[in-house]
């Protein structure tokens, strides 16, 4: 080697995977806990134990009117005993945020059976116009169930 050249370190040109950090595996064990216990709640209670209440959403118990989120409960302990259309009639969002939870939950599981950090990406997609866009058809659905309570026209079954 002359004294103009440099010497080379060879790369593989592959990139050390990140690892999750301590804080980051708490995170992500607490959403794969919280996601493990809401399904396995939904799938443990059964449908006579959610059928007539309580009424815990504040919003219904101040205005009597459904709030968007009100029939949740109910739709995924329908869901998870296998009945569908009363899981949709409950809340018409309650499978596509239980199949949201569930994937969520998978995919935090992942990430602390690999130590990889994929949550990241899950948030990403969670927070994209597309989810955005669903967040507000979700509140406009829950403003229309809303109306119906108001005026008993009977469109939506009464969430009590």
């Amino acid at each position: 080697m002359t004294s103009g050249e440099q010497a080379t370190v060879p790369t593989s040109g592959t990139v050390a995977p990140e690892r999750l950090a301590g804080g980051g595996r708490l995170t992500v064990a607490a959403v794969a806990a919280a996601g493990l216990t809401a399904l396995g709640l939904a799938t443990a209670l059964g449908p006579h134990v959610v059928e007539r209440g309580p009424a815990l959403c504040p919003f219904l118990r101040i205005t009597g009117l459904p709030c968007p989120a009100c029939g949740l409960t109910r739709s995924w302990v329908a869901l998870g005993h296998g009945d569908v259309a009363s899981a949709f009639s409950f809340n018409a969002f309650g499978p596509l945020f239980m199949l949201v939870v569930a994937v969520v939950t998978v995919v935090a599981i992942a990430a602390l059976a690999t130590g990889r950090p994929v949550l990241t990406r899950v948030q990403r997609t969670l927070t994209s116009p597309v989810a955005l866009a669903v967040l507000v058809v979700w509140f406009g659905y829950g403003i229309v169930r809303a109306v119906d309570a108001g005026f008993g026209w009977g469109v939506f079954p009464p969430i009590t």
